[in-house]
């Protein structure tokens, strides 16, 4: 697993709405070959983790996991090359990593029909190995999913969402998948700083260094994603083996702008990408004619600026002391169930179960909303305090 050079910020994006399943190969296949087909990325005969974005489980419908159809068609797209693939990834943090639980994911969220295709198959190991990376920049070891250090090559198939935490989820954040379950917590309470969790997303990006990134994008989830958003059509799939060009594009195509995104942010800081994005290229159909301007961010996200020196100062504030404005999660008790799955989310602890709901303790949390993104109820609302509420009408 040594990083290799910087793959080429070349995208394709192709014009899909549907999910037919023949009319997503078509899309997947022209994509991929617009930047050089299957085999400029992954030989022929290889072993290939297929790592799409699966959080828990959910009906494709809702989009919170990468559709079905994209995950077969991609499958497909690598079975017909001669590759033994196999699908894996790692349940959100609320969700024990276990044998039963992910064939449950698996089922629930329509992927366990791709296990039908000859040569591909449904990883329901849940082994991990410590990987050290001293390269890293903030981070020097890794937990990764043994599946993934098994393979010859991995392919991310992602979903463009809105994120609560990051902002913005799609091909760099989706690879945190391979960190085995319970042990994503630890990240967010050694990361609490967004930008700081960029760091380390790039960073495991940079170790596990995916061969080719696929992003559905043509329906994505907007407002309080990753799991409680609502779905918006966007109409194209994309293709690139830079992760951070395909998060450039896809992010523009949602109505963000891509210096919003922590990792895009980071990335330019490391060079990987200059400041302008400009040398990110869009190749295939027109990303205007699929572009989404009023795409609904997460509660979290700040307004678009209207004094950009001002907002300037203002974002850096909040960057600097987000942990204190952002949004609290509060658990609504008309929808809790007691579950206890955001208590086993929180990195912090501070979610208990009394009374058969949940409490959370505001002093202790850090904000990084891992118990919203893992309850199926959507049962933790948020509620802006009185700053947050100042710094935010400051950047309307």
């Amino acid at each position: 697993m040594t990083p290799a050079d910087p793959p080429a910020k070349e995208v394709a994006l192709v014009h899909c709405r549907t999910y037919d399943e023949e009319q997503v190969y078509a899309a997947v296949e022209r994509a991929v070959g617009l930047i050089g087909g299957v085999g400029a990325f992954v030989p022929r005969g290889s072993r290939v983790l297929l790592k799409p974005n699966l959080l828990m489980g959910a009906e494709s419908r809702q989009a919170v996991t990468t559709h079905s159809a994209v995950v077969k068609a991609v499958a497909h797209l690598l079975a017909d090359h001669g590759c033994t693939v196999v699908i894996a990834d790692s349940p959100g943090a609320g969700t024990r990593y276990t044998r039963k639980n992910l064939e449950r994911a698996y089922e629930k969220s329509g992927f366990a029909g791709a296990a039908a295709i000859p040569g591909v198959s449904l990883s329901t190991a849940t082994s991990s190995t410590t990987v050290p990376f001293p390269e890293g920049e903030v981070m020097k070891r890794f937990s990764i999913i043994d599946a993934a250090l098994d393979a010859d090559a991995v392919v991310v198939v992602s979903k463009a969402k809105t994120h609560l935490f990051t902002g913005y989820s799609g091909a760099v954040k989706n690879l945190f998948g391979v960190i085995p379950g319970l042990e994503k917590p630890v990240f967010h309470a050694r990361f609490r700083d967004p930008q700081e969790f960029a760091g380390m997303l790039l960073d495991l990006n940079t170790l596990v260094h995916p061969a080719l990134h696929i992003m559905d994008a043509i329906v994505g989830m907007e407002g309080d994603g990753p799991m409680s958003g609502s779905p918006r059509p966007i109409g194209a799939v994309l293709a690139g083996a830079n992760a951070t060009a395909v998060d450039i594009v896809t992010s523009r195509l949602m109505g963000m702008d891509p210096a919003d995104i922590g990792t895009i942010r980071s990335a330019a800081e490391r060079g990987w990408v200059n400041p302008d994005f400009r040398e990110v290229g869009v190749i295939g159909d027109d990303p205007a004619a699929v572009t989404v301007p009023d795409f609904r961010k997460a509660s979290t996200h700040p307004s678009a600026p209207a004094v950009p020196f001002l907002n300037r100062q203002i974002l850096s504030f909040l960057h600097r002391r987000g942990t204190e404005i952002r949004p609290t999660p509060v658990p609504d008790p008309e929808h809790c169930t007691g579950c206890g799955r955001c208590a086993r989310a929180c990195p912090v602890a501070a979610i208990s179960i009394e009374e058969g709901r949940a409490i959370i303790d505001e002093t202790a949390c850090i904000r990084c909303y891992c118990c919203h993104e893992m309850c199926e109820n959507r049962a933790i609302g948020l509620r802006q305090g009185l700053a947050g509420r100042f710094f935010s009408s400051l950047l309307r």
